[in-house]
């Protein structure tokens, strides 16, 4: 048999050890409770936040408002009574002209209306039905992505339009073969999907969110890749 303080010592020892585990146990709980409590603090904020979020209107830089005016009123681009139809893909340009436009509309003495339309040619190269979330269908029981929803709190009736653009450009080709280029093939069939659905709503102007860079962009493209000195 053990001593008597050897005994009682190691007794003794395994009671702080006891203790100590209890207390890690113990402070082990308290903060995954702690950490429960400020996830559902955090996800209530969020709910409440979404439910009572609006879309906001973004209002641009006067700098680039400067020079989407300057080149408005030198090609005489908006007048009167005009009904504009506005390619949205989703991408920071033409995301940055849809609030541009929305800021000529607040301050212009001329009276325009537009629409919005998004093309999506269903490829997972380029997916662009994020933007669904922030649209708000004409009514409950229409489909996510109708043709004609609104966009919320913005007020603009938007076109999400769904072609299997890389399905067709398999059997588009020659004799029914793969297209010789995909891109070409793709920009044409979205440009005439933009103009059917300008024609159909009456929209007089197609308002494209291309500039300079996207111009020397394709001229070198065509330069480079084709053998062509083109632009489009």
């Amino acid at each position: 048999p053990l001593p008597t303080s050897v005994s009682a010592s190691a007794s003794a020892s395994n009671d702080i050890s006891k203790k100590l585990d209890s207390e890690k146990v113990k402070n082990e709980l308290a903060q995954v409770q702690k950490q429960k409590r400020q996830q559902q603090k955090h996800h209530k904020q969020q709910s409440s936040s979404k439910k009572g979020k609006k879309t906001k209107h973004i209002k641009p830089p006067p700098k680039m408002m400067r020079y989407c005016t300057q080149a408005m009123i030198q090609w005489d681009m908006i007048k009167e009574g005009d009904r504009l139809l506005l390619g949205l893909s989703g991408g920071k340009d033409s995301l940055t002209l849809l609030h541009c436009l929305l800021e000529f509309q607040r301050k212009l003495p001329i009276k325009f209306e537009f629409e919005v339309c998004t093309i999506d040619p269903m490829t997972p190269s380029f997916d662009p039905s994020p933007l669904i979330p922030y649209i708000d269908p004409m009514t409950p029981s229409l489909d996510p992505s109708p043709l004609i929803p609104y966009i919320a709190s913005l007020r603009l009736k938007y076109h999400y339009i769904r072609d299997n653009i890389v399905e067709r450009a398999n059997v588009s080709g020659k004799n029914g073969q793969v297209v010789t280029s995909l891109c070409s093939f793709c920009a044409r069939m979205k440009r005439g999907n933009l103009y059917a659905t300008a024609r159909k709503n009456n929209c007089n102007k197609l308002v494209l969110a291309q500039h300079l860079d996207d111009c020397a962009e394709s001229f070198f493209m065509s330069l480079m890749h084709n053998g062509c000195i083109r632009s489009k």
